[in-house]
């Protein structure tokens, strides 16, 4: 994976994203998710390639207090 590619982040695929994450129970992983959610949207609608830093630093906070909460996460992976 190449992090510095630009990957075309289209509406339809923001929505798919954002009802995945919908449909994860209340906790960490799902408030990190929703905080990536915000920060993709946001740069959708600015037509800049990433998010401001203050998303990112929402981003990174919902991490943390992932982290710090250590709640086990069980993922369901859909194919």
């Amino acid at each position: 994976m190449n992090p510095t590619a630009v990957v075309i982040d289209l509406p339809d695929q923001r929505d798919r994203f954002r009802s995945g994450v919908a449909t994860l129970p209340p906790g960490p992983l799902r408030d990190v998710l929703t905080a990536v959610a915000y920060a993709r949207d946001e740069a959708a609608r600015t037509g800049a390639t990433t998010a401001t830093d203050d998303r990112w630093r929402a981003v990174v906070t919902a991490a943390e207090r992932a982290v710090r909460v250590g709640a086990p996460v069980a993922l369901r992976i859909v194919a």
